[in-house]
């Protein structure tokens, strides 16, 4: 899944492995969470706890997209004037909403047996507008609220001195992150931000890390992913074996402390501090291919897993693997194959 800029110049290859890697980890995610709901009743709960945890280690995923997309596109060396923000970004994720909104209904059309009409298509706009069109279309809704404060987070960057956004990430990081824990007890906190959403807080990380307003070494950041990814399978293991639902705001969420951690981690790991150019001609496709990938995998998930009745759980680990191998390949031609239709490439 592209983060939808830096397309001028050669690429900074650590942004397209960071992507590549995460777009894998979103399919491995959505393969076991699609599975899990699907066949919940039929499986062990064992199965069940194993397959949720599974999701909740992969969640750090789409964070690292919106961090890759606020180091490209809060660059204070980038000229971005609302113009090109409208007419690029967001058309293009405008575009892409409406298009597989569009799509997404008629397949649910078609799969139903349900009789195509006019109606068909209004009711396609209305799930687009209220958001209950197909789940993993969630991520372009925050591209687009991103987009949409774009000038205000640039001009925090470019203005602010780094004490300044440290300062405004550490109170991100507790209202956002680790303040809505308390929910774990029972209590919400009335506490909360003008402009709140942990994918601000993401998205500032981004540029904070690559333009070294926040270092942290390779190694820490090696040791800070697995911690949060130990403390992940940790607190799940916990939460199903003694049934404590409480524990799930730990696990389950984009604004878990885990998840920063994991997401933080992986982030300065891959990409770290001024990243340099670099060309790798299958990372390079791969990541091209990548925000396709990541629209249209779901309909072959779809596909296998709910209308022919693909059970991985019987078929055991090695079947999961298949689908997700499968899965990205068949995306990816998809993909390759659309973008050469004129005009969709614009959205893929």
């Amino acid at each position: 899944m592209r983060a939808l800029s830096g397309r001028e110049g050669k690429r900074i290859l650590a942004y397209s492995v960071m992507r590549v890697v995460a777009c894998v980890a979103i399919v491995i995610l959505h393969t076991t969470n699609v599975a899990e709901m699907l066949y919940k009743d039929t499986i062990s709960v064992t199965q069940d706890a194993v397959s949720l945890i599974v999701v909740y280690c992969m969640m750090w995923a789409v964070p690292c997209f919106v961090m890759v997309t606020g180091s490209l596109l809060l660059d204070p060396a980038k000229e971005i004037g609302i113009g090109k923000i409208f007419r690029s970004y967001l058309l293009r994720a405008a575009g892409a909403l409406v298009l597989f909104g569009l799509v997404f209904r008629i397949i649910d059309c078609l799969m139903n047996g349900e009789e195509f009409s006019a109606l068909t298509i209004a009711d396609a706009f209305l799930k687009i507008f209220t958001g209950k069109s197909w789940s993993h279309l969630w991520y372009l809704y925050v591209l687009i609220g991103l987009y949409l404060l774009l000038p205000l987070y640039r001009s925090l960057i470019k203005k602010a001195e780094e004490t300044e956004i440290r300062y405004v990430l550490i109170v991100m990081v507790i209202f956002l992150s680790i303040l809505p824990l308390t929910k774990c007890f029972d209590l919400n906190s009335k506490f909360d931000l003008p402009i709140s959403g942990i994918y601000t807080l993401y998205f500032l990380l981004g540029v904070a890390i690559t333009r070294g307003t926040v270092r942290i070494p390779r190694i820490a950041a090696v040791l800070l992913f697995f911690l949060g990814l130990g403390a992940t399978i940790a607190v799940g293991v916990i939460r199903f074996r003694y049934g404590i639902d409480a524990l799930d705001p730990l696990i389950s969420s984009y604004s878990s402390p885990f998840v920063v951690m994991q997401t933080v981690g992986i982030y300065s790991w891959i990409v770290g501090e001024a990243p340099g150019r670099g060309s790798n001609r299958l990372i390079e496709f791969l990541d091209e291919n990548g925000f396709g990938i990541y629209l249209v995998h779901m309909i072959f998930l779809r596909l296998a897993l709910r209308y022919f009745g693909i059970d991985p759980y019987t078929l055991g680990v090695w079947s999961f693997v298949l689908l997700v191998a499968g899965n990205l390949v068949l995306s990816c031609i998809l993909t390759w194959m659309l973008r050469r239709i004129p005009g969709l490439k614009r959205v893929l």
